[in-house]
């Protein structure tokens, strides 16, 4: 597969973090440090996401990024995804129902740059690619429930639950 994202089956913890405010610091509680990954696969390459600290530091990108591709027929964005485990760049362009990302990869677990910014270049439909994304969503909105996190608590989380039921299909591991 070109572009998907696989969610594994991560442990959640049991207990809410009172300090917690943004969603990025709710999701980095909600998730052992010693748990399954998620897997993002890009042009074939198999990318290791860990969800206490990947997908809690990206989770904004991803929602400002889904946002824009579910409300917006053609646009242009970048994204610097900063985690130490998956530094690139994205450059996202969209019009009418095709995504076209170029990246620069810098830094993965695995050492896989190299690898990666040879097949750097990625088009697929906006569908195909913003569907992708809804499991892990989904995931991510269970370990937060599972803590007792809700929209009262956690700034943005209500936005993270109203994109994701802006998103009608689930990716293809999923269907």
């Amino acid at each position: 597969m070109k572009f998907c994202i696989q969610v594994s089956n991560p442990k959640f913890q049991n207990n809410i973090e009172i300090t917690d405010k943004s969603l990025s610091d709710a999701i980095e509680s909600s998730f052992p440090l010693n748990t399954e990954n998620a897997i993002l696969t890009w042009n074939y390459i198999s990318i290791p996401l860990s969800y206490k600290y990947d997908i809690s530091y990206m989770m904004d990108d991803i929602l400002n990024m889904l946002y824009s591709l579910c409300n917006k027929e053609s646009g242009e964005m970048e994204i610097h995804w900063l985690p130490d485990t998956f530094r690139c760049d994205w450059k996202i362009q969209w019009k009418e129902n095709e995504v076209k990302i170029y990246s620069h990869w810098e830094c993965t677990v695995g050492y896989l740059e190299n690898l990666l910014n040879k097949f750097s270049y990625l088009i697929l439909s906006k569908n195909e690619f913003v569907s992708e994304w809804k499991e892990l969503l989904h995931m991510v909105i269970k370990a937060l429930k599972n803590c007792r996190y809700d929209e009262k608590k956690i700034k943005d989380m209500s936005r993270l639950l109203n994109i994701y039921y802006d998103i009608k299909e689930t990716g293809k591991m999923y269907i």
